[in-house]
């Protein structure tokens, strides 16, 4: 097998050709996958919505599911589980304006997510793309905790607190 070696990427003092994949910095590979990883998502809850699939329905199977990659189900400390979740979110483009992060209940404010400008392009309702949120719930709700949110303008406020025990045990 004949194997090319990937030239260096050019110095951009001396560029006389357009860019190419490899120019691309790490910082600009993070915001590209964002913003794919954001389409995908958006462009799946469009595509549910215009079926008459209830979001509500698709966030819980979904997040079923991705609860298997976390760690065993086991009560969990409301701001340790926000935390998480924040990272999950930023990874999604998702910008933090506040966090408090308590033991019992927890606080965060996202802006702008989802993207107001990538849910126009992609003709997306922004308050029917804030339901990717929607996912933490049966995360959440197997490690004991309650999980809400609110949308007003381009902000997402979401409180984590921790189930009272009879109403953690029934949605286990």
């Amino acid at each position: 097998m004949m194997m090319t070696e990937i030239p260096a990427s050019p110095d951009p003092a001396k560029e006389s050709g357009p860019r190419i994949w490899s120019d691309d910095t790490t910082e600009e590979l993070l915001e590209q996958a964002q913003a794919n990883a954001q389409a995908i998502v958006l462009a799946t809850l469009a595509f549910l919505e215009s079926r008459g699939i209830p979001l509500a329905s698709w966030a819980a199977v979904v997040g079923e599911t991705l609860s298997r990659a976390w760690d065993e189900p086991e009560p969990w400390e409301s701001g340790e589980f926000l935390d998480a979740m924040l990272t999950n979110f930023r990874s999604l483009g998702a910008t933090v304006v506040s966090a408090e992060l308590g033991e019992d209940q927890a606080t965060a404010t996202l802006a702008s997510f989802p993207d107001p400008d990538l849910c126009a392009l992609l003709g997306v309702d922004p308050a029917v793309a804030a339901h990717i949120v929607d996912l933490a719930t049966p995360i959440a709700s197997a490690r004991g905790l309650l999980w809400t949110w609110t949308r007003a303008e381009d902000r997402v406020r979401i409180v984590v607190r921790r189930a009272p025990l009879q109403e953690a045990q029934v949605q286990l």
